[in-house]
């Protein structure tokens, strides 16, 4: 991680980010884990944001991807609540569509978060999330290797930003 990267951040004014994606439904059944593709798409924002020094909030690694599953009323009110005090939401929304993933796109909306929203190229995506731009402050990175994504996040976080910059005025 580049220091630069940090200025980067903090200079946004992000010291906190939500990361999110699939998750539910691509625990393995028999191993009760996410598979390691899956958990390294959501490792790699990790990562990127906390070698940047801010605090990540993620419920993949919280509940262990997937060996401690929280209860449903415990992990939906910490999600609210991170979501709440994040500066910044990243996250997939999911090919197949995620519905949790979806509902919190929907409260990081709701509540004006600054929002970057991974998309895969060439697949079919919710016109209520491609058409957030219409009023949130959200930027999209479309990519096909998600190695593509790290290198698009400063612009996409500026481009929120800025956004949110013309919403406040």
């Amino acid at each position: 991680m580049s220091k630069d990267a940090a200025e980067f951040l903090a200079q946004k004014g992000i010291r906190s980010v939500f990361v999110a994606g699939p998750f539910y439904g691509l625990v393995d059944e028999k191993t009760g884990v996410m598979d390691d593709s899956a958990q390294s798409r959501i490792s790699m924002l990790i990562d990127y944001f906390e070698q940047a020094g801010c605090k990540v909030y993620n419920a993949h690694r919280r509940e262990a991807w997937g060996k401690e599953f929280l209860t449903a009323d415990v992990c939906t009110k910490l999600d609210y609540e991170e979501i709440g005090a994040a500066d910044l939401w990243v996250g997939y929304p999911g090919v197949p569509v995620s519905p949790g993933t979806h509902v919190e796109i929907g409260w990081a909306s709701a509540t004006g978060k600054r929002m970057v929203v991974l998309l895969e190229k060439d697949q079919r995506h919710s016109f209520l999330v491609t058409g957030l731009g219409s009023f949130a402050n959200i930027s999209y990175i479309e990519f096909e290797d998600p190695a593509e994504i790290i290198e698009a996040l400063p612009a996409a976080i500026e481009e929120a930003t800025a956004a949110a910059e013309r919403r406040a005025a």
